[in-house]
């Protein structure tokens, strides 16, 4: 039979069970549990531009409560969320603790082409709890929270000047005009800036455009040069480039402008060079010039004309003759005419100048032309071969002279006896001759031809035999024959 104890054992063991099942139960419990309760702080540039980036920083915390927070999730998200980048947009992470917190960091990007406005940040929070005893696992819990931030005006100015003007404008690498120019709707950042013009030395340069200001880039460019390398046959001529001294050839000047350029060389001894030469940018110019020795011109003349002139041994014609081309220096002018004396000048030439020789050229006596025909040689002949000296020369010349006169007198006597001769003959043989019977007056005239020689006989003269020669005299008393007077009286 059972017992009131027995039955007061079974009450009190179930009360027991009983008081330990509720205390369970109300330490499992949410409203129990002890919940932990959760904050965020966030922190976030208040503006941007485009271009720019921040860190969004999510603060969250475990600020009251028994429990631990688990497995706790952050997404992030911008309204609008054109030109707004973030990556990644969701972290976790698996426990705060107590009285803990954690933060989560999200990179944000604004792009350029964001617009300007308000952007507002949402921040979700998702987490979990667990309860006293750490059975179970409670939850989710949902928090969220927000920021705003601004993206500001991006656009800012560029003025830029350049000396010289109508530079070629790049930024960044894309063309957009020719200084001076001033580019508007800039969006702020940093920008390479290149600077181009024909002949001169590019420029490159950074600029940063803020927004809402301009800024300013002020460059001068310098101009590109080029180099020539100057040599001449023969070396050690002196150079000048735009009339200031370069040096002696060969030289090489290198930073020489571009465009056309003067160049003189001078030498001794040879004609002076003025001359132009083209420089490129960049590029070396060769100058070559072979020197020209300086020349000069003879103006030969002579009194008669017509005599052959000898530079030197060379024949060059005949008088007039004007010479050009003559190297400068001392020369033999020779003057060789037939009948006349060998003429010998000397000349200087110097450059760019006319020496003049004009002669009067002496004949030759007779004994000198003897003397030609004697040793068989013309004029010109005996130019080349003359006698070594005036003394013998002279000496030869009265000889062949005094034995030119005896030679004359021979001729003469011979030729006087042949006259005498053939009047004899004449006389002797007049009856051979050819009559020829003229009228004259009422005379009777005979005339008697043989060689050459004419007798006239008046017909009723007195006629007699010359006493000296025996021939017949005419009426005056004068032999025809000897031309001796004779008294015909007796």
């Amino acid at each position: 039979m059972l017992t009131r104890k027995y039955f007061m054992d079974i009450f009190k063991s179930n009360v027991l069970m009983t008081t330990l099942l509720l205390l369970l139960l109300f330490f499992t419990s949410p409203a129990h549990a002890g919940t932990p309760v959760v904050d965020t702080q966030i922190s976030f540039t208040p503006s941007l531009y485009p271009g720019e980036s921040s860190s969004l920083k999510v603060l969250v915390s475990e600020v009251s409560g028994d429990d631990w927070v688990k497995d706790v999730t952050v997404s992030v998200q911008v309204s609008p969320s054109s030109g707004i980048v973030i990556s990644p947009s969701s972290q976790s992470v698996s426990r705060i603790n107590k009285k803990s917190s954690y933060t989560f960091t999200f990179p944000i990007d604004v792009t350029e082409a964001a617009s300007s406005g308000s952007r507002n940040i949402i921040i979700n929070v998702k987490y979990y709890e667990m309860d006293l005893l750490n059975i179970n696992t409670l939850g989710p819990y949902y928090l969220q929270d927000s920021q705003y931030f601004n993206i500001d005006n991006p656009y800012g100015q560029i003025s830029i000047s350049t000396n010289p003007q109508n530079a070629d404008i790049y930024l960044n690498s894309q063309y957009i005009g020719t200084s001076p120019m001033t580019i508007s709707n800039v969006v702020q950042g940093k920008y390479t800036l290149l600077l181009k013009k024909e002949g001169y030395n590019d420029v490159s340069t950074s600029v940063t455009v803020t927004a809402d200001s301009q800024s300013s880039v002020s460059k001068t460019l310098s101009q590109k040069t080029g180099g020539v390398s100057v040599s001449t046959t023969p070396s050690g001529a002196t150079v000048n480039i735009d009339g200031k001294y370069a040096g002696t050839s060969p030289l090489t000047k290198n930073g020489i402008l571009p465009g056309t350029h003067d160049i003189s060389i001078s030498m001794n001894g040879y004609r002076d060079v003025s001359d132009t030469f083209y420089i490129s940018a960049g590029v070396s110019t060769s100058y070559k010039k072979s020197l020209v020795k300086e020349n000069g011109n003879i103006d030969i003349d002579s009194t008669p004309s017509g005599a052959s002139i000898y530079l030197g041994s060379s024949y060059k014609g005949v008088t007039p003759l004007y010479l050009d081309g003559i190297p400068p220096g001392t020369f033999t002018i020779k003057l060789v005419k037939d009948g006349y004396k060998d003429l010998e000048r000397t000349v200087t030439v110097k450059d760019d100048s006319t020496a003049s020789v004009s002669a009067s050229m002496e004949k030759l006596s007779i004994a000198e032309k003897v003397v030609t025909q004697v040793n068989g040689k013309s004029s010109s002949s005996i130019t080349s071969n003359k006698i070594s000296t005036v003394e013998s020369t002279e000496f030869n010349a009265q000889i062949l002279e005094a034995v030119f006169v005896v030679l004359l007198v021979i001729i003469s006597i011979i030729f006087t006896r042949k006259v005498l001769k053939s009047r004899n003959k004449a006389t002797t043989n007049i009856e051979n001759q050819t009559v020829v019977n003229n009228i004259h007056n009422g005379d009777y005239i005979e005339t008697h031809i043989r060689d050459s020689v004419v007798q006239r006989t008046n017909i009723g003269s007195k006629q007699g035999a010359c006493p000296y020669c025996k021939d017949a005299t005419n009426t005056e008393g004068v032999c025809s024959a000897c031309g001796r007077t004779i008294d015909n009286t007796k």
